[in-house]
């Protein structure tokens, strides 16, 4: 492949921001300008979608969909079933939440990225020590990264106000905090405060195959900001955001896509016995139930006959006297 195949096919790649459940990443509020910048670069196409439901038109022919931390706002049925198959099919996913999570954000991503993609976002709050000012214990450094495309080359990242993830379904780590000095807390509604929960490493981001296509998660959106001191030009942020978008314009290996239809092959399989036990349990329950009522109306039609014969036996006695 040419140069000039290359750029053609990086013309073609399209990424849409959500905006139709009040999502803060807004791409073109002058808080995320850098990373509009880096998009741009990247010869990416970048629309918006402002006020409808996520739908299979919507999506059509969109190669990244970014839902950017949506608040006060929740996603139906229709939609998470919308966006599964659009993942299933060849499109990728970029999901974004902050502290809290779910639960203080008022949305309710884990009912597709935990539940589809085994990528659930954790309602806490993830510090780190500060011996200088404790006040900016939720500003946490990341130095332990998984061996990945996304995390080529980085050395250390700088993240405020994250929640962390927790995983399942093969989902895979892409860093974590340290195992020493970092700890989660969690939001009391009774006391309005924060209370200290585990003491131990958590992981912040995230990714899984689905698929033909690709999800990546993040507990913290300030990594895509122009904040100074936590944002996109903060240490190798930026690497790690530009790594990001190019892991998620490529492909999907044609191993990992039959990998994963073999793995729903086993699962539907799996699901199948479970569903054909249940029926013979069923099955054999029902029996036994129709065994009992028939024992039950056959001793009440002999019941019923010894009544009628006990009523008989006077009058037939009477006559013979």
């Amino acid at each position: 492949m040419n140069y000039l195949e290359i750029y053609s096919n990086m013309l073609e790649r399209t990424i849409l921001f959500d905006l139709s459940h009040n999502e803060m990443l807004n791409i073109y509020e002058d808080d995320f300008s850098d990373f509009l910048f880096l998009l741009e670069q990247a010869n990416l196409l970048i629309k918006v979608n402002e006020n409808q439901e996520l739908t299979s038109k919507v999506l059509q022919n969109i190669d990244i969909l970014v839902i950017g931390n949506p608040i006060d706002d929740y996603f139906s049925n229709i939609e998470i079933k919308t966006i599964c198959d659009f993942v299933r099919v060849g499109g990728n996913l970029l999901l974004v939440s902050e502290y809290g999570a779910d639960y203080l954000q008022k949305t309710n991503l884990n009912d597709f990225s935990g539940m589809h993609f085994g990528i659930f976002f954790e309602k806490n709050l993830i510090k780190e020590l500060n011996h200088i000012n404790q006040n900016r214990s939720s500003i946490v450094h990341i130095k332990k990264f998984q061996n990945h495309e996304i995390t080529k080359g980085l050395r250390e990242i700088i993240i405020g106000g994250a929640c962390s993830l927790f995983l399942n379904k093969k989902a895979k780590p892409l860093f974590l905090t340290d195992d020493v000095d970092v700890w989660s807390e969690i939001y009391n509604n009774m006391t309005g405060k924060w209370i200290k929960d585990k003491e131990q490493g958590q992981i912040i981001a995230a990714f899984n195959e689905f698929g033909k296509g690709k999800v990546v998660a993040i507990g913290d959106i300030d990594i895509f900001t122009n904040d100074k001191n936590i944002g996109i030009n903060s240490l190798d942020n930026q690497n790690f955001v530009r790594n990001l978008i190019n892991w998620l314009t490529e492909p999907v290996k044609e191993s990992n896509v039959t990998a994963f239809l073999l793995n729903q092959l086993g699962e539907t399989q799996n699901d199948v016995r479970e569903l054909v036990k249940t029926m013979n349990n069923v099955i054999e329950t029902l029996t036994i139930l129709e065994k009992r009522l028939t024992f039950l109306e056959e001793k009440s039609n002999i019941s019923h006959v010894e009544k009628k014969d006990e009523q008989r036996l006077p009058t037939e006695t009477i006559e013979e006297e």
